[in-house]
C-alpha cells in the first residue's frame, strides 16, 4: 500500500489524469476540423493547422513551451530563431529573383510611357547582412536576395534607394531598428525612413521636394509605453522566451490637418495627426497574444489607404505600393505631400494601371522589405493584374 501511495505515483497518476481531461477537451475541436478536412477533400495538413489554432488553452501552450525551451537554451522554437543579442527572427531561403524583378522592370517602363517617376525602395529586413547573429548552421539569404533582386533592376536602368546603404553610411545600430519580438522596424526607424525617402526624391525631382522638417525627430513628443507590444515571433515561441516590447506613441508638435479615408470601408477620419493617423485603441487590449498594439499607427492594413494633407504639404501626389513595414512610415512620409495613395496589392484586387491613368500620380513608389520577395510573390509583384 505504501509503494501504491507513493510520491512517485501520486505525480504519475495526476499526470494520466491532465492528459485525460486534456484529451477530452481537445476531442470536439479535433472531430470538428477533422470534419473540415474531409469536406475539403481530405487535406490533412488544413486539419491540422485549424486544430491548432483551436486548441484549448493554445496561449498558455505556447507559453509554457517557450519558457521550457528558454531554460534548455533552444535558439530555434516554432520555426522562429533567436539571434545572439536575443531578439527574433525568421529566415528566408535562396530564391531566384528573376521573375518578380523582370515585373517590376516592366512595370517601371509602363510608368516611364507615361512619364511618371518611379522609385523601388528596399527596406530593412531584421537580419543585419554584415552581423547576421544567426544560431550556428543557420542561413538565411534576406539581404542575398535583395542584393540580386537589385541588381536586375539597376542593370535595366531602374531607379532604386537601398536604405541599408543609407543605414550603413550613418552608422546606425541595426538591431536597435526593430522590435526585438517581431519582425518589423519600430516607429522612430519609420520616422527616419519617411525622411530619407523623402530626401531621395526630391534628389531626383526637385519639383517633389518636401519640407523634410516635418519629419525630423526633433519635432516630435515621444510617449512610450512600457511592455505593451508582443509581436509576431513573440506570439509564436511565448512571452516567457522572448519578453514583451516597448512602443513608442509620435506626434508632431506642428500644426497637422489630414483627411484619412479607407474606401472599402467607407472610414473617413479628418483633423490633426492623433486624430487621423492614431487608433489608441489599439493599445487598450491587455492580452499581449492577442495584441494589435503596432496597429496603432493607422489602424491596420487596408487594399486601399488615401492620405490628404489639408494644409498643402508641397502640392503633389504620390502612389505607394507597400507592405506592412509602412504602418509606421505612412503617417510621417504623408505629411510632406498634398496627397499620398497607398496600396497593398496582398488585399487590393483592382487594375493597377488603370488606377495609375485615373489618378495621374506624380509619381509611384514601391516600399517593400526583403521579405516580400519570398517565394517569388505573385502578389504583391503582379503589377499587371
Amino acid at each position: 500500500m505504501k509503494k501504491l501511495f507513493s510520491l512517485r505515483n501520486l505525480t504519475a497518476l495526476c499526470f494520466l489524469l491532465f492528459l485525460a481531461v486534456f484529451f477530452l477537451l481537445s476531442l470536439k475541436p479535433f472531430l470538428r476540423e477533422s470534419y473540415y478536412a474531409i469536406r475539403a477533400g481530405g487535406d490533412t495538413a488544413l486539419a491540422e493547422s485549424r486544430f491548432n489554432d483551436f486548441l484549448p488553452g493554445k496561449e498558455g501552450w505556447v507559453t509554457l513551451n517557450g519558457g521550457v525551451q528558454r531554460l534548455l537554451g533552444r535558439r530555434e522554437v516554432n520555426q522562429r530563431y533567436r539571434l545572439e543579442n536575443g531578439q527574433m527572427t525568421y529566415i528566408i531561403p535562396e530564391l531566384d529573383m528573376e521573375p518578380i524583378a523582370q515585373n517590376t522592370v516592366d512595370f517601371a517602363r509602363a510608368l516611364e510611357e507615361r512619364d511618371i517617376p518611379f522609385l523601388y525602395v528596399n527596406l530593412l529586413f531584421k537580419v543585419d547582412e554584415q552581423d547576421k547573429q544567426l544560431p550556428p548552421g543557420v542561413e538565411d539569404f534576406s539581404n542575398e536576395n535583395a542584393d540580386r533582386f537589385l541588381a536586375i533592376l539597376r542593370r535595366e536602368g531602374v531607379d532604386c534607394l537601398d536604405l541599408r546603404e543609407l543605414e550603413r553610411a550613418e552608422g546606425l545600430d541595426h538591431y536597435s531598428l526593430f522590435f526585438p519580438s517581431d519582425h518589423h522596424w519600430t516607429p522612430e526607424t519609420g520616422l527616419w525612413a519617411s525622411a530619407r525617402i523623402a530626401a531621395a526624391l526630391a534628389e531626383r525631382e526637385p519639383s517633389l521636394a518636401a519640407d523634410l522638417s516635418l519629419m525630423d525627430p526633433a519635432n516630435y513628443d515621444r510617449d512610450v509605453r512600457e511592455g505593451i507590444f508582443l509581436g509576431s515571433h513573440g506570439r509564436r515561441v511565448g512571452e516567457w522566451y522572448i519578453g514583451a516590447d516597448d512602443l513608442s506613441i509620435l506626434t508632431p508638435r506642428f500644426e497637422t490637418r489630414l483627411r484619412f479615408s479607407v474606401p472599402e470601408l467607407e472610414l473617413v477620419r479628418e483633423g490633426s495627426f492623433a486624430e487621423t493617423m492614431l487608433f489608441p485603441e489599439k493599445l487598450e487590449q491587455t492580452d499581449r497574444m492577442h495584441s494589435a498594439a503596432y496597429d496603432v499607427y493607422t489602424g491596420g492594413e487596408y487594399g486601399l489607404l488615401r492620405v490628404e494633407n489639408l494644409l498643402g504639404g508641397n502640392g503633389k501626389r504620390l502612389l505607394v505600393l507597400q507592405d506592412s513595414f509602412s504602418l509606421v512610415i505612412i503617417p510621417f512620409f504623408s505629411l510632406g505631400y498634398e496627397r499620398v495613395d497607398y496600396l497593398d496589392l496582398r488585399l487590393w484586387d483592382g487594375d493597377l494601371l488603370a488606377y495609375v491613368d485615373e489618378t495621374q500620380p506624380d509619381a509611384v513608389l514601391v516600399l517593400y522589405n526583403p521579405g516580400a520577395l519570398e517565394d517569388n510573390n505573385t502578389v504583391m509583384f503582379d503589377f499587371f493584374r
